[in-house]
């Protein structure tokens, strides 16, 4: 992903923070900002090449770090999002099976995901690329329309990081 795919992965952003189901964010940040907030690499797109050469971003996947502190360093918060005309095709189970895979590669040994248990395809995708539930958080975080909201945080250990 580059500053090129900024518009769409935008777009798609905004789809999700429309849901209500998709994170706590209410409006999509600058690229700046966006950028900033998350780990250089992995970061991930999946492109629909046309016949004509055109390309249309379908979705991406990217990670956060979830501490400074170095003892962290080898685990990433996961966000995966899919145009929602695109959804139900298999693109977030290719973008998050990516994204393990490189971040296995970059060194990491654990992925965890909060997800509001209202989004089922979310939790659906989760589990089948081998993320577990580990529970429940209640009310952890506040909607801006002052709804609070639980989240369910699932992780995946690496098979072959950290085995040690």
């Amino acid at each position: 992903m580059g500053a090129e795919d900024w518009p769409s992965v935008a777009r798609i952003y905004g789809e999700g923070i429309a849901t209500g189901n998709a994170t706590f964010e209410s409006v999509v940040p600058s690229w700046e900002q966006w950028r900033d907030s998350r780990l250089p690499e992995p970061c991930l797109v999946a492109r629909q090449i046309s016949h004509d050469r055109s390309q249309e971003v379908l979705g991406w996947a990217a990670l956060s770090p979830v501490s400074a502190r170095a003892v962290y360093r080898g685990v990433g918060e996961v966000g995966v999002y899919v145009d929602q005309n695109h959804v139900r095709r298999g693109i977030g189970r290719l973008l998050l099976s990516a994204l393990i895979e490189c971040s296995e590669r970059a060194g990491f040994w654990t992925l965890q995901a909060g997800i509001f248990p209202e989004n089922e395809g979310s939790i659906a995708l989760h589990e089948s690329c081998g993320f577990g539930l580990l529970g429940r958080r209640r009310r952890i975080g506040q909607m801006p329309d002052g709804t609070w909201r639980d989240v369910m945080l699932y992780e995946r250990r690496s098979e072959v990081v950290g085995q040690g």
